[in-house]
């Protein structure tokens, strides 16, 4: 059990840093884009598409190592007033739940990545990007969080707490 947490927090950490790097790109992106249209008068056609693809993957992707670290939305103001063993109840319910939810998103996700890779689905935007490459970045997000719910939950078993 201990090594499949250790997995999932060293794969949750990977996505995490994809996530910043994804974050520089868009920033880069519209930087450049701001630029292009001072100096040429127009604009590159695709910097709010592409902003738009990496903001969505660098929610999925950052969201299993949000939870990892502890810094997902919780109910503080009833969890604090539980005694040690109330918390752990409360946290393996949250993570039994968070791994169902996790595990319908993965699965509608990879339902839409599918669908989009057979049957060649593209953008409408002038760049016609083949959604299957945003569509999947959702869906590996959404399968590193389903891990870190598991490793979550494991955690929440075991007595241990997660990161702050």
């Amino acid at each position: 059990m201990r090594s499949f947490i250790r997995a999932a927090e060293r794969l949750a950490t990977l996505f995490g840093w994809v996530a910043g790097l994804l974050l520089l790109a868009t920033t880069s992106l519209i930087l450049f884009d701001i630029a292009f249209r001072r100096l040429a008068g127009r604009s590159t056609f695709i910097s709010q598409e592409y902003s738009g693809y990496f903001m969505a993957a660098m929610v999925y992707m950052a969201a299993g190592y949000t939870l990892l670290k502890g810094e997902h939305i919780r109910v503080g103001l009833v969890r604090e007033r539980l005694s040690p063993r109330g918390q752990r109840i409360m946290d393996l319910i949250a993570g039994v739940l968070g791994t169902i939810f996790a595990t319908l998103l993965t699965y509608a996700l990879f339902k839409q990545t599918h669908d989009a890779w057979v049957y060649g689905t593209r953008s409408f935007l002038p760049s016609r990007t083949p959604l299957v490459y945003p569509y999947s970045s959702a869906f590996l997000g959404s399968l590193v969080l389903l891990t870190s719910f598991i490793a979550f939950t494991l955690k929440s078993w075991l007595g241990e707490e997660a990161e702050s």
